[in-house]
């Protein structure tokens, strides 16, 4: 593999391999699953100002319950991990990663939030793929192929998520569409602009997000045409929808620039989550004259900018 001068400390070769080609990886307790379910109880204390009651289920009449705020007390601190980072830096590369400070609590305090806490949305119908909410994230900012400012997105899992319990579905492959997207808009759209201009563009995107037809496809089609079946674009990318099953401590380390959506939770479980960013300290350097310096997201970017001899 071109690039990876150093060994990863946590990933695996076929970790890497996945996150290059299909945008995302999961590492398992990335914080301990203890440290997960004390800032998940103290997560149940904000909601119970809301008259919502943990033991009362009577009192969960609300399908999604958002905690607009930032956490920064030591039950969260707790889950700023070496293996946390050391995870992050095994696909951003060492010492790229701006607020990387060895998770030093006298000198890094990490904000953790906000939550938007998936109690039942869409358990009244039947589960199925959506059409809407799909992005990458970055709403406040222009995009370029080598924006720094998200690095990667960590989905942080702070309860125990399994099949159709309202984890995030993320569209494998689809960071390699927006960083072509990227190279030919690279006047730095805004974030809505260029997801209306992407799903317009790319055939499958539009299919999955409705763009052309409002109709929808036969019930349960969905499932099968997005999930079931994996769909290979001009350029050779694999795309295909899933799911992101969990347990309390995992996390999900997601490319920048990968779609996802928020999906039904017909579980009855609660699911507590909540993403961030590690924003690089420079722009990523796609022309490295050291190829052993490439990280894997720079590679990733590389990968997708390549087209196939077929349609060159």
């Amino acid at each position: 593999m071109e690039g990876m001068g150093r060994m990863p400390k946590v990933l695996s070769k076929s970790d890497i391999e996945q996150f290059i080609e299909l945008g995302y990886v999961r590492v398992e307790e990335a914080f301990p699953r203890q440290n997960a379910l004390e800032a998940q109880k103290f997560l149940w204390s904000k909601v119970e100002e809301q008259g919502i009651l943990k033991e009362d289920k009577s009192t969960w009449t609300q399908a999604m319950v958002h905690l607009k705020e930032q956490f920064t007390g030591e039950v969260f601190q707790a889950c700023n991990t070496q293996r946390f980072a050391d995870a992050i830096e095994d696909l951003i590369g060492v010492g790229r990663w701006k607020e990387y400070a060895v998770y030093d609590r006298n000198d890094q305090i990490t904000q953790w939030g906000w939550w938007p806490i998936n109690f039942s949305a869409g358990a009244d119908k039947e589960w199925d793929v959506p059409t809407d909410g799909w992005h990458w994230d970055g709403m406040q900012r222009p995009h370029y192929v080598d924006s720094p400012e998200q690095g990667l997105l960590p989905l942080c899992v702070f309860s125990d998520i399994g099949p159709r319990g309202g984890s995030t579905l993320v569209a494998e492959g689809s960071h390699r569409i927006v960083a072509r997207f990227l190279e030919k808009y690279n006047d730095g759209p805004m974030l809505d602009e260029a997801i209306e201009i992407t799903n317009r563009e790319h055939p499958w995107l539009a299919e999955l997000t409705a763009v052309r037809g409002k109709e929808r496809l036969q019930e349960g089609s969905r499932i099968e045409r997005f999930m079931n079946r994996t769909h290979v674009d001009e350029f050779g990318t694999h795309l295909r929808v899933v799911e992101t099953p969990a347990s309390a401590g995992d996390v999900y380390l997601c490319h920048p620039m990968l779609y996802h959506s928020a999906s039904q939770n017909h579980s009855g479980v609660p699911r507590f989550m909540c993403n961030r960013a590690t924003p690089l300290k420079k722009r990523l350097n796609l022309r490295r004259q050291n190829p052993a310096e490439y990280s894997p997201l720079e590679l990733s970017i590389k990968q997708a900018l390549v087209r196939p001899l077929m349609v060159q």
